[in-house]
């Protein structure tokens, strides 16, 4: 059937929102601890959403979109590079990031965002050291921030908060991270909700859950879950905007430092 305008609309809205909600924290542990503990992976989760499936090389879902999206994170010295891919007959999703890992954690290098559906979306952020700024594009309007630490683009965050959880006794209460997009730099916090056990095609995984705090939670609202047992990997993602649903969960997920098959195949 054909798919009205606001569909392709809410449905870009939600792909970079997903891309959005997994946050970030700061952690003081020396380089040498920091670099080694991000390991390169490749994950597959199924995505749906708006009754459709689109396989993405990382992955997203609402009611009837199923999406594959393939996630990797490749290392290069203390530089690493995050990519997420996806596609289906309506929709084309790619997205990097490029990081550094320093004694203060991850700093951010550039992030660009396309998502094709009936028109093409696109969103870069620059991390420009020398000029101490951060350029920002959202709807072809850039802006300039001023250079500071701790803040990141959407999609590098995430790998912030893991090494954040990693090295914490135990996973904080509340994570609280500053985001750039657009002309903002957003606060934003996420609240700890009791651990669960989930049911994945790695088998039952232990997690821990937390939410995010909106302003207007009725409109909006975003749970993760992250698994210790797999370096806090997200396992789960459920996320509601404008009375739509999607939930991405974990599909197959690969350790490319090792030599071993996947663990669980498509």
């Amino acid at each position: 059937g054909h798919f009205p305008l606001r569909v392709f609309t809410l449905l870009t809205a939600i792909l970079f929102s997903v891309a959005s909600i997994l946050p970030i924290a700061t952690n003081a542990e020396p380089a040498d601890t920091a670099v080694n503990v991000l390991r390169p992976f490749e994950a597959i989760y199924k995505t749906t959403a708006l009754g459709m499936t689109l396989d993405l090389t990382r992955s997203l879902t609402r009611d009837g979109v199923t999406l594959d999206l393939t996630r990797s994170l490749i290392r290069d010295g203390e530089n690493y590079r995050l990519e997420s891919s996806g596609k289906n007959f309506l929709i084309k999703m790619e997205e990097f990031a490029d990081f550094r890992l320093t004694d203060s954690g991850i700093e951010g290098v550039r992030f660009d965002s396309k998502v094709k559906t009936l028109k093409t979306n696109n969103r870069s952020v620059e991390f420009d050291k020398e000029l101490g700024v951060i350029k920002s594009m959202k709807r072809g309007e850039w802006s300039e921030h001023p250079l500071e630490p701790g803040v990141l683009d959407q999609f590098s965050q995430q790998q912030q908060l893991r090494l954040t959880l990693m090295q914490s006794d135990v996973p904080l209460e509340t994570l609280q991270f500053r985001v750039v997009d657009g002309a903002k730099i957003s606060d934003k916090s996420w609240r700890r909700l009791p651990n669960e056990t989930l049911q994945t095609p790695l088998g039952n995984i232990e997690t821990v859950h937390y939410q995010a705090v909106h302003k207007n939670p009725k409109k909006r609202a975003s749970e993760i879950w992250l698994a210790p047992s797999l370096d806090y990997l997200m396992v789960k993602t459920k996320h509601v905007e404008r009375s739509a649903t999607i939930k991405v969960e974990i599909k197959a997920l690969n350790w490319l430092d090792e030599a071993d098959q996947p663990q669980a195949i498509q």
